[in-house]
């Protein structure tokens, strides 16, 4: 049996795996690049590495949205897996609430550098101008909301990939 490339009501079609395996690595390369400017100096090094984040971040909100698309225009296979009601409800509620992590911290993260004078680069596409400078106090609450929900990620992702291995292991059997 072949993947397709929308959903089925038992299996996650191609677009939806390509869509969630690209926002991984995504990820992944926006958190490596954060860890690689965090302790740098305020200098020319450390704000291209910033610009090369935001980057990154921007283009993860664009995959988070097109993956939400896509998700709301395709059946669920969740809802043909022979688990209990609980686990369907928490496999569920892990995936919105990862949805709305991400996409709530490439919000704050483009809101943080929007009111820190800085003006936001989108590779070299486009540019977003700053709104406001530095000292104001909408950034430094932007800035610790931003930090916050970093933290709040990777619980969530050791749930997920916790159940995506047990489930691995132990197998979904699918009601047809």
């Amino acid at each position: 049996m072949g993947i397709d490339l929308k959903n089925s009501k038992i299996q996650y079609g191609l677009i939806a795996r390509m869509l969630h395996w690209t926002s991984v690595a995504t990820l992944l390369t926006v958190i490596v690049v954060a860890s690689q400017f965090s302790d740098l100096a305020t200098g020319p090094e450390k704000l291209e590495f910033i610009s090369l984040h935001s980057s990154i971040g921007i283009l993860l909100l664009m995959l988070m949205i097109a993956r939400l698309t896509w998700r709301n225009l395709n059946p669920n296979p969740i809802y043909s897996y022979s688990i209990k009601p609980w686990q369907k409800l928490l496999a569920i509620s892990l995936h919105r609430s990862i949805y709305v992590i991400i996409i709530a911290q490439c919000i704050a993260g483009i809101l943080m550098l929007l009111t820190s004078g800085q003006t936001v680069h989108f590779f070299d596409v486009f540019e977003l101008p700053a709104l406001l400078d530095k000292a104001s106090s909408i950034h430094v609450t932007i800035l610790g909301f931003h930090y916050l929900i970093s933290v709040m990620i990777y619980p969530l992702f050791a749930v997920h990939i916790s159940a995506a291995i047990y489930h691995q292991i132990f197998g979904l059997v699918e009601d047809h």
